[in-house]
């Protein structure tokens, strides 16, 4: 007979500082007396963080006068919500007692492991805890926690809400979440207070974070691709959301904007098996909407203009130029960052793990989803190949594309390129390595002539304050269109066009 291992369900949102009164009033309503709980936790590892390295946090907590040793595994994270094998027991004066580990436990701390470890960081911070009921029976412990991670002398704030399933599903869960992320601009976190403190005690910066390989198999259904590469758009999207709300660095917008764009990319190819529901296309919409004028500006003040500049009129002109446009590009992403707040991407993004939770694509209309259950591979590879008919038949005649098919092609190698990337899981060869190579340099080269573009658009919407150094980077732009047809991008074309690829 098998017993089941302790497992921890939870969902956990960052609360802005500022929307601490206004959360604690919306609890007093509720009329549920908070447990106060005030919690000094010390975590450790070895010296060369094998734990963390192994997805394994280890604590002992101090609470009122009882102190608890937990170890608790990485488990499965998405979306805020979190999955986790979680051993927890009381032992006295606050030191690790391995005897009242159960054998389940002590196997993910190898015995060469445990004489090394050390305290490497600690959490000191007030908790509220408010005992909730939810739908369906639910049982929801709501935990508002306060304070601080160090380690040494770095310090990071903690600001967060905690909902734990006691008993239930975990859908229950969203139906607070949501609420609480639309009304006080809360968002998913998935990094928990082990593995900030980890960060912190090792020097690390949070840096904005770029698309990785999706986890698929080839063998399985159509809905668990679809599912999967969903989750890691969305993941993708949360990733790098604060530093975009935040302003820390444009590179966090650019890759919000990649990850929205790549989600946009899977929904087109799996619409006719896994369709969005309406509402939730709109939000994406909309998120998209507030973050494309800001990235447009940043390419231009920190990419575009620094390329011409060495090139340009003398630096005092220059100088003068850039001045103008960097505080315009300033206001429009204040302007942004305002825009993106309105659209409430924490709900969104809440909504959308809810909805992948309950394989919301299951209640469409049989004539709207047409699903298709499986394999994986032998879908994509069809879906794919269409991907790449149309690539071709304009690639081939390239240079006798007007400006608006030319367009049109960039926007449909992006799209093969992202759709390629998400299902290359399916396709490991090198032959489909190369074709991606060459939609990648393909990419690029349209990117950058459809960047020049825009930044024409952009510097002629400002000619008046930009002056001669306006005038000299609009020259220089209006060269690189007219180039465009028969430059670089004819010959990234033309390779790709006699690339060979068995779909």
């Amino acid at each position: 007979m098998t017993t089941s291992l302790p497992q921890e369900i939870e969902l956990k949102l960052a609360l802005p500082p500022g929307r601490v009164e206004a959360f604690l009033a919306r609890m007093a309503r509720r009329r549920a007396q908070p447990e106060k709980h005030a919690l000094h936790t010390r975590y450790f590892d070895t010296p060369d963080f094998d734990l963390s390295a192994a997805g394994v946090a280890l604590r002992v907590r101090r609470a009122g006068r009882r102190w608890l040793q937990t170890l608790k595994t990485e488990g499965e994270r998405q979306g805020g919500l979190s999955r986790r094998l979680e051993f927890e027991m009381s032992v006295p004066r606050g030191a690790l007692d391995w005897s009242r580990f159960p054998a389940e436990a002590l196997a993910y701390v190898p015995a060469a492991w445990r004489d090394r470890l050390v305290p490497a960081f600690e959490t000191r911070f007030e908790r509220l805890a408010w005992q909730l009921s939810g739908r369906g029976g639910a049982r929801i412990e709501v935990a508002l926690d306060r304070g601080e991670v160090r380690a040494g002398e770095a310090r990071a704030p903690i600001c967060e809400i905690e909902l734990e399933l006691k008993a239930g599903r975990p859908d229950a869960l969203f139906d607070l979440a949501i609420a609480w992320a639309a009304d006080f601009g809360c968002l998913p976190d998935d990094e928990s207070k082990a593995a900030r403190g980890m960060r912190l005690a090792r020097g690390a910066e949070p840096a904005p974070v770029k698309a990785g390989a999706v986890a698929l198999d080839p063998a399985g259904s159509v809905e668990a691709g679809f599912a999967a590469v969903c989750r890691d758009a969305l993941a993708h999207f949360q990733a790098n959301l604060p530093g975009t709300l935040a302003g820390d660095d444009p590179e966090y917008l650019h890759q919000a904007r990649v990850a929205l764009r790549r989600l946009r990319a899977a929904l087109r190819v799996f619409r006719r098996a896994c369709a969005f529901p309406p509402e939730l296309l709109d939000g994406l919409r909309d998120l998209a909407a507030a973050l494309g004028p800001a990235r447009d500006w940043d390419v231009l003040c920190l990419e575009t203009l620094p390329a011409i500049a060495p090139h340009g009129p003398d630096p005092a002109a220059w100088q003068a130029g850039m001045a103008g446009l960097t505080a315009r590009r300033e206001a429009v992403a204040a302007a942004m960052r305002a825009q993106l707040a309105a659209a409430r991407p924490g709900a969104w993004l809440l909504a959308c793990q809810r909805w992948l939770l309950r394989h919301g694509w299951r209640d469409a209309p049989e004539a709207q989803r047409r699903r298709q259950l499986g394999p994986l591979a032998g879908w994509a590879r069809a879906a794919l190949r269409r991907g790449d008919r149309a690539i071709r038949r304009d690639a081939r005649r390239f240079a006798a594309l007007p400006v608006e098919a030319r367009h049109r092609l960039r926007i449909r190698v992006k799209r093969q390129r992202y759709v390629l990337e998400c299902l290359q899981a399916c396709y490991p060869g090198r032959a489909h390595a190369r074709y991606q190579a060459v939609l990648r340099a393909a990419q690029d080269g349209l990117g950058r002539a459809n960047d020049a573009r825009v930044a024409a658009d952009l510097l002629r919407s400002e000619r008046a304050g930009s002056g001669a150094m306006g005038m000299f980077a609009l020259g220089w732009l209006a060269a690189r269109v007219a180039d465009s047809g028969t430059g670089e991008n004819a010959k990234y074309l033309q390779n790709l066009v006699k690339l060979r690829v068995n779909w």
